[in-house]
């Protein structure tokens, strides 16, 4: 109470009261019911009392664009270093060398990840690259169409709607074949001379490792050709630059990132030499500064607070440098080896998964190969019942895509850290709930 008093008399005030005197009393609080002030023991005391209440330690088979992946400790060590973690953009750029060549690897590393020519220095996240993507495909050829899959989910879709709103472009979906993957004559009927760009996804949205993307580039005429890819399957499978894509974009959390409550994240884009000066971001580019040594600079910034803003091709501001370099930290320590065990494991409990349910009943939606979302034919909702026995897992096709005519349609997701005894616990749980 001494202490109110003199910050009042400070102020030259006699009570709380004319210190809120501004404020109408028709919009105050006498009371907002949280109680006295705590001290530092009991304020974490009442946190591990509410910590308490969660569930921890459950098995998980929940997936679908966020996914459990093993993460390096070497990985957490390197983004705790102060230097890193508490830097921001650099601004002058010629005296955070540290931090722009930690971009300029991961730049590199993406670029080989994806054979691509370029990579930017981020973006923030899977679905924000999709739609710099499409806006890109318009810079490219200034036309209004875009055709998207139909396994495509519906906040990907709202996002990209979003994105491309201002220019009047137009989505349509193309369909996707009984066998999971893409339905080549009907996509090829929806390309016309309107079409900007033309949006494959692999794995795509029902989890498929669909190989008709490698026929994607005969018949897209001459359309951007957007690849959406996951960047762990590429360990395994083909990147996106050997199939004649334009433009790769996918979400990174997956490098080095833990689920987190869905963030934050890290969109990946990579594009061809030729659509440079149409790319949003920064770019890090190597030179040699006046006396002849290796210097990293910004060789392109095309954003509205560096260039006028007609000239600007994104107002995307500070990207995700803290987590391009958990990418690079992870990549680096995994290497192509570890990167392709880790997807090779997915694949192989895929199959396990698939084979397991099948044995009690619940079938495959496809034959087809599935990389970490395994959909099967589950007429009754499990999630509730799965949660009460520990395990996660059991997201319906209809909670992602509203319209779906796959009603029955179920999830449960697979990573490299799905052992056989996990997916014994789900198998015994599904036929018993």
């Amino acid at each position: 109470m001494d202490e109110l008093l003199s910050m009042l008399n400070f102020l030259g005030m006699k009570d709380t009261e004319e210190l809120f005197s501004d404020i109408p009393k028709s919009v105050r609080k006498e009371s907002i019911g949280i109680g006295r002030g705590l001290d530092e023991y009991r304020v974490t005391e009442r946190a591990l009392e509410i910590g308490r209440r969660n569930k921890t330690g459950m098995i998980n088979f929940l997936g679908n664009g966020i996914y459990d992946r093993m993460i390096p400790e070497a990985v957490n060590y390197i983004l705790s270093k102060p230097e890193f973690l508490d830097s921001y953009t650099p601004y002058q750029p010629e005296i955070s060398q540290g931090m722009l060549q930690s971009l300029f690897e991961y730049q590199s590393l993406i670029s080989d990840l994806m054979a691509m020519d370029v990579t930017n220095a981020s973006m923030y996240d899977g679905y924000s690259a999709l739609g710099e993507a499409a806006r890109m495909a318009y810079r490219i050829n200034g036309r209004s169409k875009i055709l998207v899959p139909e396994s495509s989910y519906d906040s990907k879709i709202s996002v990209l709607r979003n994105y491309v709103w201002g220019l009047d472009m137009k989505i349509v979906k193309y369909r996707i074949g009984d066998d999971g993957m893409i339905d080549l004559d009907d996509l090829s009927s929806k390309i016309d001379g309107d079409t900007s760009a033309v949006v494959v996804e692999n794995p795509n949205g029902y989890g498929i490792l669909d190989s008709n993307v490698f026929a994607v580039k005969d018949i897209k005429k001459d359309a951007v050709l957007i690849s959406y890819v996951d960047p762990i399957s590429l360990g395994a499978v083909k990147p996106p630059g050997e199939y004649g894509s334009d433009i790769a974009v996918a979400e990174g959390q997956q490098l080095g990132m833990p689920m987190n409550f869905g963030g934050p994240l890290l969109g990946l884009m990579s594009f061809k030499m030729d659509h440079i000066r149409r790319s949003p971001g920064r770019i890090i580019g190597e030179s040699v500064d006046s006396n002849g040594r290796r210097a990293y600079v910004m060789t392109l910034q095309t954003r509205e607070q560096h260039i006028r803003r007609a000239k600007a091709t994104s107002n995307i501001c500070s990207n995700q440098a803290l987590l391009t370099l958990a990418a690079s930290a992870y990549l680096s320590i995994m290497g192509s080896s570890g990167l392709k065990k880790v997807a090779l494991l997915t694949i192989k409990h895929a199959r396990m998964i698939k084979e397991r349910l099948s044995a009690i009943g619940i079938k495959p939606y496809f034959t087809t190969e599935s990389f970490s979302d395994v959909m099967f034919r589950l007429d009754r909702d499990v999630m509730d019942g799965l949660a009460s026995k520990g395990i996660l897992g059991g997201i319906k096709l209809r909670q992602l895509i509203a319209d779906t005519p796959m009603k029955d349609a179920t999830f449960f997701t697979v990573t490299e850290k799905t052992d056989a005894a996990a997916i014994e616990k789900l198998a015994g749980a599904l036929e018993v709930i």
